[in-house]
């Protein structure tokens, strides 16, 4: 999708034509929460040159029926501008329990190059996202740069938080801590398994 930012993706178009949005979404659309990620990119000369993926799990607030969902195999039909926001419409391809739903039309928002709205033909898909749009935030480096400095300002929590980060990692991969040279090993035998 035409989104924000030069991306360095392998076309035939120049890479300085190509504009690319990533981020988080998020939503609660009545007894649900929905959590996830989006990437898109677009060149603007050719619309047809353009894909948007987001992937994202859904649970009720309660806590049940955890499941997971994707919105893919983008094409994209018109862009316009309002103000400062990009409307972009055409359609995507949405993962349901039955199957894939294709041709959904969709509709994604940039807004004032910081948020992002999809909005899915809710009759296509049972309504199964609610009433409301899946919001988002566009995300750049340099945003990111200062959401990871602010954090780790908290000196006391990172001083705790990154070993056990390490540790919980370190034992998924049934690593010994005591141990780092097994770490190929290890790797080696995920990889097989």
């Amino acid at each position: 999708m035409a989104l924000t930012g030069s991306s360095a993706y392998a076309s035939s178009a120049p890479m300085t034509e190509y504009e690319y949005g990533y981020g988080p979404i998020s939503s609660i659309n009545n007894d649900w929460v929905l959590a996830g990620g989006y990437m898109g990119y677009g060149n603007p000369s050719n619309l047809s040159d353009s894909g948007f993926h987001a992937t994202f799990n859904m649970v009720m607030k309660n806590g049940t029926a955890y499941h997971m969902h994707q919105i893919s195999n983008a094409t994209l039909e018109d862009v316009t501008m309002d103000g400062n926001n990009t409307i972009m419409q055409g359609s995507a391809t949405v993962t349901m329990r039955d199957g894939p739903v294709s041709n959904v039309p969709t509709t994604w928002t940039i807004n004032n190059n910081n948020t992002i709205t999809i909005s899915m033909d809710p009759s296509k898909i049972n309504a199964h996202f609610g009433d409301t749009p899946i919001y988002g935030i566009e995300q750049t480096p340099e945003k990111e740069m200062e959401f990871t400095n602010l954090m780790s300002e908290d000196s006391e929590f990172m001083d705790k938080w990154i070993p056990l980060m390490v540790q919980n990692t370190m034992s998924e991969l049934n690593i010994d801590p005591g141990n780092i040279s097994g770490i190929n090993q290890s790797l080696q035998n995920q990889s097989i398994n």
